[in-house]
């Protein structure tokens, strides 16, 4: 029903320098200039695509993602990174308030990170989920 995704951006940052040797499976490469124009470059990766309601597979597969990646993300900034953040697809609901728990450990490594959050609500009806 979601994805999850990590993405990673910066003003000066060299993406295809960065990916080069990465073991990343990277679903996107976006560059400064390009088409719509970008004030940055960046990249994004698939971390989970979970056909379950809720978050809680998004959660432990983005948890595993950043126990996996720990030292590349830390070290990411210091290639010119701004910016890193994961995007939680979440369906939309026919519910006047839907609420999504996020769990301690999550929210925790998202501080040590300095990295973003974003919830993508995706109407399942009008549009295909990206990177399925």
């Amino acid at each position: 029903m979601g994805s999850c995704v990590f993405c990673a951006s910066g003003l000066n940052f060299d993406v295809d320098s960065y990916l080069r040797g990465q073991p990343f499976q990277v679903a996107l490469i976006f560059r400064k200039g390009g088409l719509p124009p970008r004030p940055d470059s960046g990249f994004v990766v698939k971390v989970s695509s979970d056909q379950e309601p809720g978050l809680s597979r998004q959660i432990s597969d983005a948890l595993r993602f950043l126990n996996q990646n720990e030292e590349r993300i830390i070290r990411m900034r210091e290639c010119g990174v701004d910016n890193q953040l994961f995007d939680f697809g979440v369906p939309s609901q026919d519910v006047e308030q839907h609420a999504h728990y996020l769990a301690p450990e999550l929210v925790a490594a998202l501080g040590r990170f300095r990295m973003g959050l974003i919830f993508s609500v995706v109407d399942l009806r009008r549009a295909a989920l990206p990177f399925n």
